[in-house]
Parts: structure tokens; sequence; C-alpha cells
């Protein structure tokens, strides 16, 4: 009855070995970083969207604030609601100290 042998390994297959593993790392690492670069993507379109709304409604509350301080809205208001007037120019009186 013979014996059976194992053959040895051939000497590159510890380095093929070696080479597969770091081949699937770094397949897996390549899209990790895609994965992560998607997400990262998506959240700055979202953070631009959100700074673009916040300049609109700043737009639309720098229009409204000059609507309302308006000089010709706050004499309208004066004369209407507060019965003032402008003085005639002999009326005014300059105070000096």
């Amino acid at each position: 009855m013979s014996k059976l042998y194992a053959k040895p390994l051939p000497r590159l297959s510890g380095i093929l070995l070696f080479l597969f593993v770091l081949n699937v790392v770094t397949a897996i690492s390549v899209a990790y970083a895609s994965h992560n670069s998607r997400k990262y993507l998506n959240e700055l379109f979202e953070a631009t969207q959100i700074r673009d709304r916040a300049q609109a409604e700043w737009g639309r509350f720098v229009l409204e604030q000059s609507t309302w301080t308006a000089h010709n809205r706050i004499e309208s208001l004066a004369v209407q609601q507060l019965g003032m007037h402008i003085p005639e120019p002999g009326a005014v009186r300059m105070v000096s100290q």
C-alpha cells in the first residue's frame, strides 16, 4: 500500500493569497468610499437648498422692513393717526445751548 503524500504548496501561493485578500479589502474600501461620497453629496445638496430658502426669506424680510419704514408711510401715519403736521417756516425757532 502506498502512502499518500500532500504536495507542497508552490512558493508564490502565500503572495497570491496576500494579493487576493488585499484586492478584496480594496474593493470593499472603494464601495465604502463611494457610499460615503454619495451620502455627503446628498447632505451638501440639502444644506444648499436650506441656505437658498433662508436667503430668499431674508430678502423678503428686508423688503418688508423697507416697506414698513418708508418715509412717506411714516409721514402719512403721523398725519392720520397722531394729527402731526410739518410746521410753517415762521413757526420754527432755533434753540442754542
